[in-house]
């Protein structure tokens, strides 16, 4: 029987009937502790605009019925007529402890912390010194509209195919520290370091208010669930768990307001096409809309640079992505809270992000030049 037009009451319901633990509301998902799991690390996933859960370690998943139904051991029927009667009569739940099912477990891999920030600049910045942008990926960035000698100053790099061991041994004897940076882990049987590649793409550095690479983005040659992936070891042997920061670039004591967007590379090519325009910009990219905790983080900077203007300009799909909309608002709306002035900005949805939309006047600007000359 199909039940989902008919639910008594929603998801966000039910984690707070069980007693789920919530580890952290992003507005769209919560990321909670998995009861049927021995999960310390939040892997259970709730998505809150689809009625939705899945646990990424144990694999258990479904919607509003199932999650009952699971956690009381009883059938989806059985489940449906108790959250009727719960929610639509008054009744207690009835007692009972949530079902657990013992689930055989890889032993996991030992994980090392976080390298400072400092030490991951020294790495990267050694390890993107010694690669090179294939043809094919600066093709890529001259048709986005990037000059040869400017692409050269972004400092993006594809990501190393056959030469990795050798890279490792080099970043070894300049001195560099590999614990605790992620994309490097000790190999078991050896024991020696290597470089975790998950992916071929362009290496974009993600750089904080003080312009070290925190991070390492990867946009990606071949997308599958996303565009970007971050350089990271999790899960591997001695590995490490990436964290990106805000990107900042054209930020300084001078700059009165930044614009905050969405990604690393399009916050590089806005601040880029601005400068082209002879009005450069400052950027603040989020690695992601609904990154909060990289917000907050960033507002804290921009204050330390008596910066008190943040014009928002995320991407022109929030009129389809509700997601974007929704966290669009929050921003706004904690921005305010933390005494900044915010802007919202919006533009031709025939142009999605800032970066379309900065390069459409560089365009425009080529034409008037070549038509009347430069004045």
């Amino acid at each position: 029987m199909d039940y989902t037009g008919n639910l008594p009451c929603d998801i966000a319901d039910e984690v707070e009937l069980l007693g789920i633990r919530v580890v952290r509301n992003t507005g769209t998902q919560l990321h909670c502790k998995c009861p049927f799991c021995d999960d310390r690390k939040a892997h259970l996933n709730i998505n809150l605009g689809k009625n939705v859960f899945r646990c990424n370690r144990c694999g258990k998943g479904g919607g509003v019925l199932h999650l009952y139904a699971e956690a009381n051991g009883i059938s989806l029927n059985a489940a449906y007529e108790e959250l009727c009667n719960i929610y639509r009569h008054g009744e207690h739940r009835p007692e009972r402890s949530i079902q657990k099912k013992v689930i055989k477990q890889k032993a996991q891999k030992p994980q090392l912390d976080l390298a400072p920030a400092s030490v991951r600049d020294n790495t990267y910045s050694n390890l993107l010194s010694m690669l090179s942008l294939g043809t094919a990926h600066r093709e890529a960035m001259l048709n986005r509209g990037v000059s040869g000698e400017d692409i050269i100053k972004l400092g993006y790099k594809t990501t190393p195919a056959v030469r990795a061991p050798k890279i490792v041994t080099e970043l070894l004897e300049r001195g560099c520290e590999l614990g605790g940076v992620p994309g490097f882990y000790i190999d078991e049987e050896t024991g020696k370091w290597k470089m975790d590649i998950r992916g071929s793409g362009i290496m974009i550095p993600d750089r904080n208010s003080k312009g070290q690479i925190e991070a390492i983005q990867i946009r990606l040659d071949k997308v599958f669930k996303s565009k970007f992936n971050t350089f990271t070891s999790v899960d591997q042997y001695y590995g490490a768990t990436a964290s990106c920061c805000p990107h900042f670039v054209g930020v300084s004591d001078d700059v009165d307001s930044v614009y905050l967007t969405e990604g690393v590379m399009k916050a590089d090519l806005a601040h880029y096409f601005s400068s082209l325009l002879g009005h450069p910009s400052a950027f603040v990219g989020l690695t992601g809309v609904s990154n909060f905790n990289q917000f907050r983080r960033s507002l804290e900077e921009l204050r330390a640079f008596g910066i008190e203007t943040i014009q928002v300009a995320f991407d022109m799909d929030m009129a389809v992505n509700d997601n974007v909309r929704k966290a669009r608002e929050k921003v706004l709306q904690v921005g305010c809270e933390e005494g900044f002035e915010m802007i919202p900005r919006r533009w031709s949805p025939n142009y999605k992000g800032v970066d379309d939309l900065l390069l459409s006047f560089v365009e425009r600007k080529k034409i008037t030049d070549s038509i009347f000359g430069k004045l």
